[in-house]
């Protein structure tokens, strides 16, 4: 990092006599180290994503910027680590717009169940005028500036008995997160939501605590629950998304050209990289199931969507019109 104006001005008139000596001109930029943190193992797809930012970042700066990765929360977890950034006590690292409405409650709207209509949806979302408006009020409300919002994938059912429409989940016990919205969709649905720790779920599918679940398509091949639930549903009801964040004051702190190279390491990296590998991911995880399991790729949608009032009624009641607005404006660039 280089030496500020002030401080070199604090040295007096001998300051300037150094200012114009030949050598000062060709010194070295002083190197900067980042702090990344994230809560996941380093075998997960965001974690080789930081590394390749770090690198990109390294490159773009001829080794000035180091980025120190601390990955499976070593120093912060999720909602910790976005904390952290607000206080400027951590550099960067991977959050969520879900956790961000602990503070800011609008921010939860990307988890509306049925409300994005697919990834083109979202891609518009999240790269357009919606996505820029949330960056713009995270860091002014948060003092969190996200440089690329990222994607995780869709989310599907797994279930013991055939899933067509939205009616075929009635009565039956369904595992969720314990996260408002998923029971409130689990409710509007007519099952019996159970919140279960997810180490749990192939056990409690074998015993009959539950009779499905809901999760991303690559959980369920990694979990292999699909031994005990021989139906999985492609809803792609709810959107997880995960973004790449830091610290608007430690950012504004940084040089110019810094600045640029992380933002433009983040978005190659998040907006473009991840992506891609998130559609693979998902898209073989789908059709290996496929092949093990009763598959349904295109069930009734309406079905569900219609039963979404009552979420998002919920949802905007406790987050306000803020939250209104973001739900409004997604839905209309689903219909553009």
């Amino acid at each position: 990092m280089t030496i500020s104006r002030r401080k070199l001005l604090g040295y007096g008139a001998g300051a300037a006599g150094v200012l114009a000596m030949p050598y000062v001109a060709k010194a070295q930029a002083q190197p900067i180290r980042l702090v990344f943190s994230h809560h996941v193992p380093t075998a997960h797809l965001i974690h080789g994503v930081a590394e390749k930012f770090a690198d990109q970042v390294k490159q773009a700066t001829n080794g000035q910027v180091t980025i120190d990765i601390r990955p499976a929360s070593q120093l912060f977890n999720l909602r910790t680590s976005s904390e952290a950034l607000q206080l400027g006590t951590l550099d960067l690292c991977w959050s969520d717009l879900g956790t961000m409405a602990n503070w800011q409650p609008q921010f939860g709207f990307t988890s509306i169940p049925f409300l994005f209509n697919d990834y083109d949806h979202v891609k518009k979302v999240l790269y357009g005028p919606i996505g820029e408006q949330v960056t713009k009020e995270a860091k002014d409300t948060l003092g969190i500036d996200i440089l690329s919002l990222g994607a995780s994938g869709f989310r599907i059912f797994v279930t013991k008995k055939e899933i067509k429409s939205a009616d075929d989940l009635r009565g039956i016990k369904l595992r969720v997160p314990e996260i408002p919205v998923y029971v409130d969709m689990a409710r509007a649905l007519g099952t019996n939501p159970t919140p279960i720790p997810a180490g749990e779920i192939y056990t409690a599918l074998q015993t009959g605590v539950i009779d499905g679940f809901e999760a991303p398509a690559d959980f369920v091949t990694s979990g292999k629950q699909y031994e005990v639930a021989k139906f999985v549903t492609r809803t792609y009801h709810i959107f997880t998304e995960v973004s790449m964040m830091a610290s608007a004051k430690k950012m504004a702190s940084l040089p110019p050209n810094v600045q640029k190279a992380l933002r433009d390491a983040a978005v190659d990296t998040t907006a473009k990289q991840m992506w891609e590998a998130n559609l693979k991911i998902q898209g073989e995880a789908w059709t290996e199931l496929a092949s093990k399991v009763s598959a349904n790729a295109s069930p009734n949608i309406p079905s569900f969507r219609s039963k979404m009032g009552p979420v998002i009624d919920n949802f905007v009641t406790k987050a306000g019109p803020k939250a209104k607005a973001y739900i409004e404006a997604v839905q209309a660039a689903g219909k553009a």
